[in-house]
Formats: C-alpha cells, sequence, structure tokens
C-alpha cells in the first residue's frame, strides 16, 4: 500500500509514469519496504523462540571474516571461469537485466544510487542472513547436522535468487555464510561477508548503469 501510495504521489507531481526499472528510487524503496516487512517477521520469529544470534565483534570473528572474505574471492574466480567457459560473460543477475540509477536530475540520480547501496549492501544482507542462516539454518543444524544443515540452507538461498547460471556461486555463497554462522555463533559475521559480497555488485551495477 505504501509503494502505491508513493506511485501515486509521483505520477501526481511529475505528471509522468516513473521509471520502474531497478535502480530507480521507486523501485528500490520498495524493496527496502519489503526486506523490512520480513526482517521485522524474521526477528520476531527469532525472539519467538529465545534465539539470539547477534553479538559484538570478537577477535575470532574477525579473524572469520578474514578467511571468509578470502573465501569469497576464490568464489568469484570460479564464477567467472564459469561464465568463461559457457559464454555467459555478459550474464547479469537475476532481477537486475535492466538495472538503471540514470535519471534526466542528478539529484535523483544520486538517490538512486545511494538507495542501491543501502538495498543491496546494508538491507539485503541482514534480512537475508536473519532468515536463511538465522531462521532457517539455526532449525536444520541441531536436527540433521552443521554440514547437512549449511548444504539444504545454501540450496535454499541459491533457489530463491531464481538464477540458474549464477546457482552455484550463490549456493557456495550461501554454504560459506552458514560455516561462518556455525563457527563463531555471531550473525554480524555471516552479514558482513554477504554485505562484502554484495558491495562487489553494487558497484559493478552502478558504474555500469553510470557509464552507459
Amino acid at each position: 500500500m505504501a509503494v502505491f501510495a508513493l506511485l501515486v504521489a509521483v505520477i501526481l507531481s511529475t505528471g509522468n509514469m516513473p521509471s520502474l526499472n531497478p535502480g530507480h528510487p521507486l523501485v528500490t524503496s520498495a524493496e527496502i519496504l519489503s526486506y523490512a516487512a520480513t526482517g521485522w517477521f524474521a526477528l520476531w520469529r527469532l525472539s519467538a523462540i529465545g534465539r539470539s544470534p547477534f553479538r559484538g565483534l570478537h577477535r575470532s570473528d574477525v579473524r572469520a571474516i578474514l578467511i571468509g572474505v578470502a573465501v569469497i574471492f576464490l568464489i568469484r574466480i570460479g564464477m567467472a571461469i564459469q561464465l568463461v567457459v559457457t559464454h555467459e560473460t555478459d550474464h547479469v543477475q537475476s532481477g537486475f537485466e535492466h538495472f538503471d540509477v540514470v535519471a534526466k536530475l542528478p539529484n535523483v540520480t544520486l538517490l538512486g544510487a545511494t538507495l542501491a547501496v543501502i538495498s543491496m549492501v546494508v538491507v539485503a544482507p541482514i534480512v537475508e542472513e536473519i532468515v536463511f542462516r538465522g531462521l532457517l539454518f539455526g532449525a536444520l543444524a541441531p536436527r540433521i547436522g552443521v554440514i547437512a544443515a549449511a548444504l539444504l540452507s545454501a540450496l535454499a538461498f541459491g533457489a530463491v535468487h531464481g538464477d540458474a547460471i549464477l546457482f552455484p556461486t550463490l549456493a557456495a555463497l550461501g554454504f560459506v555464510s552458514a560455516i561462518a554462522y556455525a563457527a563463531t555463533g555471531n550473525l554480524w559475521v555471516s552479514v558482513t561477508l554477504h554485505a562484502f559480497n554484495n558491495a562487489i555488485g553494487a558497484v559493478f551495477l552502478i558504474t555500469t548503469s553510470l557509464h552507459h
């Protein structure tokens, strides 16, 4: 409802139908609102079952983050090799094929780029880690073990993004995040790794959009 009201307000104030491409401030605002609602519900569920996956970062957490960053680089190298071998070097992750932050007004372009960074690098990693690692992995691990739970939650994480070409990469990233969370018991570790990976993608998408 809030997104619809925002759309109507933009149309009434500008007299034009705004772009609905990913990266436009209106679309990104809708994404952030959707993530916020999902995150609120997920946190409520965690609270209801008495699970507190967040705490301050310790030295061991920082060490786990550094190892995770190195592994993410290896995964991305593997992804690059896969895209070359399959002749998919121009492939863009599903949902971002028409990503564009550029608008007629520079201030709107700046707003679009800023909201895109907030959505991809801050909001999405926090909410997705709460859902897939805090809730899903957290529920599976005591029943089927850490490795099996990490694998299943990683497969779910890869599948929900709806990108067959990047599925191996996304699943691998999900697996690394789950293992990092299992090793530290601190969801901020997996959130940080997730945010780091998304930041690489955000830089690529935004710079490509601006150059075009």
